[in-house]
């Protein structure tokens, strides 16, 4: 996953949606989006640290909990959804619903190819999965650096809470906001402000 550093909240935030104290994500997860998105049937995998993130409802979330001795694994589910062929079928899979691209239950029409035994799934997958691992081992070896060389970098660097002006955590900042929230820190429904606009042939009068 790339990181957008224009939509990072603070984790404080994050567990107001999350519900809890952590996503339930885990390292390996696969994800798509499933609506009112170009890229529906086209994955991402979960590197080791990333489980910390907040995804919309408009998102499949496929995880492998099975099946390892018969060569089912994270790298080999997302090796078949990466073949041409299962690619193609997302085209007949999500459908235009009004203005927007709507999958429903749709998607479990998708057909993808058995492992079949796991000497050859594993064979199969193999670029998958060298690439992936080292993908996340050189991500943590990179936070690690970070993490100790003593300087403060920006919160995109490593996704992690940004920091104050102060040096305080940003986070601790929510907490307290949360704390005093008479709702417990449940977020509430507010009416969107109205903007008011001057069409172009009309000239504003000026003040007195």
């Amino acid at each position: 996953m790339n990181t957008n550093p224009t939509n990072l909240v603070t984790e404080a935030v994050a567990r107001q949606y999350w519900r809890g104290p952590s996503s339930g994500l885990q390292a390996w997860d696969v994800v798509t989006p499933n609506r009112a998105s170009s890229n529906i049937g086209e994955f991402a995998l979960l590197l080791p640290g990333e489980e910390q993130v907040v995804l919309t409802k408009e998102v499949f979330l496929l995880r492998v909990t099975g099946g390892e001795t018969s060569g089912w694994s994270p790298f080999y589910l997302l090796w078949a959804l990466s073949l041409k062929a299962v690619r193609m079928q997302w085209q007949r899979i999500a459908l235009m619903q009004t203005n927007r691209e709507d999958c429903g239950k749709r998607y479990r029409e998708i057909l993808i190819p058995m492992p079949g035994d796991k000497a050859s799934a594993d064979a199969r997958c193999a670029a998958f999965r060298d690439y992936f691992t080292t993908l996340a081992s050189g991500r943590a070896k990179f936070v690690a650096a970070l993490t100790t060389s003593g300087i403060e970098y920006i919160a995109s660097a490593l996704s992690l809470v940004p920091t104050s002006e102060n040096g305080e955590s940003a986070e601790a900042d929510a907490s307290e906001t949360d704390q005093s929230d008479p709702n417990g820190g449940v977020e509430r429904e507010t009416a969107p402000k109205k903007k008011v606009r001057t069409p172009r042939n009309v000239t504003k009068s000026p003040r007195p």
